[in-house]
């Protein structure tokens, strides 16, 4: 089998302790090469609110300016990995050209994340139904899916305009409200966890946020593989 990024021979010999280890032995998808160029987020490198890569880990300008329209946890973002080359080249292949295989490269990340943080309701970002239509996945919930993580849809997109994807920043920061709140059972005082695969500029999450908070729910947060 070949990486499914750079599409070198992948090497199948296993260690020792994979011999050992009584588990089932599982095929990487991608190359070490390929894995070693995704740049983890340090915390001590990265705005406390937003995962923005930075020289310190002080509150970032984006993060105090969305303090004065988001109320609640305005700033309570985590990211995974920053969006660097082998990231966006990841996202493309799986979210544009549709390469699901790749949903499940970050299922680790997700389920310890998960486990670290029990008590939270996991919400996948919803995308439009044209979207749906044009690619046939959500990409979030696909994630989700491979990691085993349990989620509730609790958010519907009604957006039926030009996608973010296709807009520039001061396009995004206007964008209107797409979302709305489709669970009617939701409990409001349990935190909930935005899922998304990636935070730009913060619009699409703090719309979801905005919507959640209007809806009663005492205690947003939220989550991305990139930043």
């Amino acid at each position: 089998m070949n990486c499914l990024l750079c599409n070198r021979t992948l090497n199948n010999t296993l260690t020792l302790a994979q011999l050992f280890s009584f588990t089932a032995y599982s095929q990487p998808l991608i190359c070490q090469k390929c894995l070693q160029s995704f740049q983890k987020v340090e915390k001590e490198r990265a705005c406390l609110g937003c995962a923005r890569i930075q020289a310190n880990n002080q509150i970032c300008p984006d993060c105090l300016k969305w303090s004065e329209i988001v109320p609640g946890d305005f700033v309570s973002h985590h990211a995974f990995y920053h969006y660097n080359t082998a990231l966006k080249d990841w996202l493309h292949q799986y979210k544009i050209q549709g390469d699901t295989r790749l949903a499940s490269l970050w299922k680790k990340d997700l389920y310890t994340y998960y486990q670290r943080h029990p008590s939270m309701l996991i919400v996948p970002i919803p995308i439009s139904e044209s979207s749906l239509q044009i690619r046939g996945f959500n990409q979030c919930i696909e994630m989700l899916n491979c990691a085993n993580v349990p989620y509730v849809e609790v958010l519907g997109n009604i957006h039926h305009g030009q996608k973010q994807s296709k807009k520039n920043r001061y396009e995004r920061l206007e964008s209107a409200q797409p979302f709305q709140v489709i669970e009617k059972n939701l409990n409001l005082n349990q935190p909930i966890l935005l899922f998304d695969d990636l935070y730009t500029t913060g619009r699409t999450l703090m719309h979801a946020k905005e919507v959640l908070y209007e809806a009663g729910v005492k205690s947003v947060h939220s989550l991305s593989i990139g930043r």
